[in-house]
């Protein structure tokens, strides 16, 4: 169930879901293999974290769907007693399938097949084998199975990917609907608890294919509507000046196109910049690897004229570099009561350098609270009527 709130704020909305609530804008760490790299569930829960995202595909190889069932579900394993979204596996067999060159790798009708580069063994992912994995993982929030294309491919390819995606996404929902013993008349009943469950609109860089894609979707009935892909502008154009990066327009249009009484899912959105403008477009919940992948690496987000190089909305610190091997001041000055151990920079720069676990973790958490007090500041942002 959803309850949205456009009054005293930008649009907000409340999420209900078995394992609590959620207030958006909600940006969600990705938890790939049932764990966020290098913090515990305690600390996600000190930070301030109110849901996670984890992938069906790697659950299901690593875990395997018929264990998870038997412990419990992924709630009482991971030790997460807050909501939990699981994707449909979609872009990680994307990615696989396109990484290395094996005839065996197909997309078909019946669902994608592909040999595991990693130990050879051989999967089979459809869009009702999806929804029976995330079914047995218990999961808050379901993502129906799609087919991502990448941005500046042929419109054939773009089209064939938006019908194939609306085509997968009816028999999505029909297992859903199966499996947790509903009709579609209980799927529309708000008095009914249930998990959400989410479409991911296609359509690559075309406007017209976007629009074709959300009002299939539309017309099938979801609770969330995502954005499928990355929204980059095409790597390569005739023109030397033509503008790169964060595709603005794109995820504007797109978010126009969907419900407004719907949540709106960013997948994969991405640098703080990136979030503020999405949720400034109506998107509504966020999630992306950026922050705890680049804490591993010593790239930090910190307040403005707190780092080495500046962006639009925030700093980065390159905590590696020469310049504070003897900085004993604090990660960010501009952070209130930071929910980590207090290191001076010369000392997590020591640590990071060194690879180490406690570096590692102290990185992470900062990341991700500065995320989730981004996600803070713009709940308290005023309205803009024509986004809500």
């Amino acid at each position: 169930m959803v309850e949205f709130q456009r009054t005293d704020s930008n649009r907000t909305a409340t999420i209900l879901t078995s394992h609590g609530t959620i207030q958006t804008p909600v940006f969600m760490p990705d938890a790939t293999y049932g764990t966020v790299q290098e913090v515990s569930m305690n600390d996600l829960d000190t930070i301030g974290t109110e849901a996670l995202v984890t992938t069906t595909l790697h659950i299901e190889q690593k875990l395997g769907a018929e264990y998870l069932k038997q412990y419990g579900g992924a709630h009482k394993l991971f030790g997460w007693n807050k909501p939990l979204l699981t994707d449909s596996g979609g872009f990680q067999v994307f990615s696989l399938i396109h990484r290395n060159n094996n005839k065996q790798n197909l997309i078909t009708e019946a669902g994608c097949s592909f040999i595991d580069y990693r130990d050879g063994s051989y999967n089979f992912l459809s869009p009702e084998r999806s929804q029976y994995v995330q079914h047995l993982i218990g999961s808050d929030m379901r993502v129906v199975l799609d087919e991502p294309v990448i941005e500046d491919d042929s419109v054939s390819t773009i089209t064939a990917s938006v019908d194939r995606t609306t085509r997968w996404a009816k028999r999505s929902k029909q297992a859903f609907l199966q499996l947790n013993g509903l009709t579609e008349k209980d799927f529309n009943d708000p008095r009914i608890q249930r998990p959400l469950l989410t479409a991911v609109v296609q359509g690559a860089n075309s406007f017209e294919l976007r629009k074709r894609s959300a009002d299939a979707l539309i017309e099938i009935g979801f609770d969330m509507y995502g954005f499928g892909g990355l929204p980059l502008r095409n790597k390569y154009s005739w023109k030397e000046d033509a503008p790169k990066g964060f595709y603005h327009e794109l995820i504007s249009y797109v978010a126009d196109l969907l419900p407004r009484d719907r949540i709106r899912y960013g997948l994969g959105m991405g640098t703080p910049d990136d979030l503020i403008y999405a949720y400034s477009a109506g998107w509504d919940i966020f999630d992306s690897v950026l922050p705890t992948r680049n804490a591993r690496h010593g790239y930090l987000y910190v307040s403005k004229g707190s780092g080495d190089k500046s962006y639009g909305s925030y700093d980065v610190l390159h905590i590696k570099s020469e310049r504070y091997k003897f900085d004993d001041g604090m990660i960010d000055p501009g952070m209130d009561n930071p929910p980590y151990p207090q290191v001076s920079r010369a000392y997590l720069r020591h640590l990071i350098r060194m690879k180490s676990g406690t570096g590692m973790r102290i990185a992470t958490m900062h990341n991700l609270a500065f995320y989730q007090r981004l996600m803070d500041s713009l709940r308290k942002q005023q309205p803009d009527p024509a986004r809500t």
